[in-house]
């Protein structure tokens, strides 16, 4: 049986996690707003489904918009989100400078904000909720370094200027100077697996002998699909790839037969909706000390713990979702991990 390890956080945890009733008189027949900048995958979604959880059981309804990925259009959507009168806002994905203003405005207004995955603390907002950012970045490296044996060459796949994405491109290029025979080339990228993939394509022709590339780091499972693709129709076999979310994609990736996803660090995504719903319920009905950063737990799923890995995440359904038996994962890939649950831990 796999040992689960928790570190820190629980009193904050126990504390947020409020039954819906404790704030149901503040919002029942309130509408509150979810602006997401995109809702392109699991991550998003799972967002969105774990605070309209919360928000609904009280009583309040949930208003939920969708940026597209275009910044500008997200905080049009927050705008539009205040002139309706929403009673309480909660904002999916962003940059805090670029946030800023229209959440004064949202101050003005007297509309509480609470930020999800932003990764720091926005001005005027109550508090952001997601992963400890710098943490899943570090577990990430170490993953992928360690597959490659700390050697050769990885290709990084980021979009520039992404918030979440700088801050793990950032922290990775941190802990690969201490590995001087680990060169990393970037290539810039869309979120889009399609474009991800013709990338991957052309560097593996332009670099065809085995070995000229070790590894590849994602900035997020779904983003770094499209380049698990390119490899696995090359034959490229020691090429290894690892990102961050967990989602079923990246499960997928994980668990296929002749993969070389090696790792993804997994996420509590829907917990990261649940705490932003409670939090904001809690904020409309008047509570104003809330901590800065609202972190959840996160773990490393391998090949050698991928199944509790997943099942934690996803439950047992996920055999089905992904179209694999788990005893035919389980013969090719033993299961001699640990699964490990870790979260900061903060005084």
């Amino acid at each position: 049986m796999n040992r689960v390890g928790i570190f820190g956080m629980a009193a904050l945890i126990a504390s947020l996690a409020l039954p819906a009733g404790a704030f149901a008189q503040e919002l029942a027949g309130k509408k509150v707003g979810l602006a997401s900048r995109e809702i392109t995958n699991d991550y998003n979604r799972d967002i969105i489904a774990g605070a309209t959880s919360v928000l609904q059981a009280a009583g309040a309804e949930v208003v939920v918009t969708d940026g597209g990925t275009d910044p500008r259009k997200h905080n049009e959507n927050i705008e539009n989100l205040i002139n309706s009168g929403v009673a309480g806002i909660i904002v999916q994905l962003g940059d805090p400078q670029q946030l800023a203003p229209v959440i004064a405005k949202a101050n003005a207004a007297n509309i509480p904000v609470i930020t999800t995955s932003v990764g720091s603390k926005t001005e005027g907002a109550i508090a952001d909720v997601g992963g400890d950012e710098s943490l899943m970045a570090a577990m990430l490296a170490r993953s992928l370094l360690s597959s490659i044996d700390y050697k050769g060459t990885v290709i990084g796949f980021w979009v520039p200027g992404a918030p979440l994405l700088e801050t793990r491109k950032r922290v990775f290029e941190a802990v690969v100077a201490d590995y001087p025979s680990v060169k990393v080339e970037w290539v810039p990228t869309e979120h889009s697996a399609a474009k991800v993939q013709t990338q991957m394509e052309d560097l593996l022709t332009a670099n065809p002998e085995a070995g000229s590339i070790a590894g590849v780091w994602g900035a997020y499972d779904l983003l770094v699909s499209g380049a698990v693709e390119a490899v696995r129709r090359s034959g490229r076999s020691e090429i290894k790839v690892a990102s961050i979310d967990g989602d079923r994609i990246g499960f997928q990736m994980l668990l296929d037969e002749d993969s070389p996803f090696v790792a993804t660090i997994v996420q509590d995504v829907p917990a990261i909706g649940r705490l932003a719903g409670e939090a904001i319920g809690k904020a409309i009905g008047g509570e104003t000390t809330f901590p800065s950063a609202i972190f959840t737990e996160v773990y490393i799923a391998t090949h050698a713990n991928g199944v509790a890995a997943a099942e934690k995440r996803w439950g047992e359904k996920i055999w089905d979702d992904l179209g694999l038996a788990r005893a035919d994962v389980e013969g090719r890939l033993p299961q001699t991990s640990d699964l490990v649950v870790v979260r900061p831990i903060l005084p």
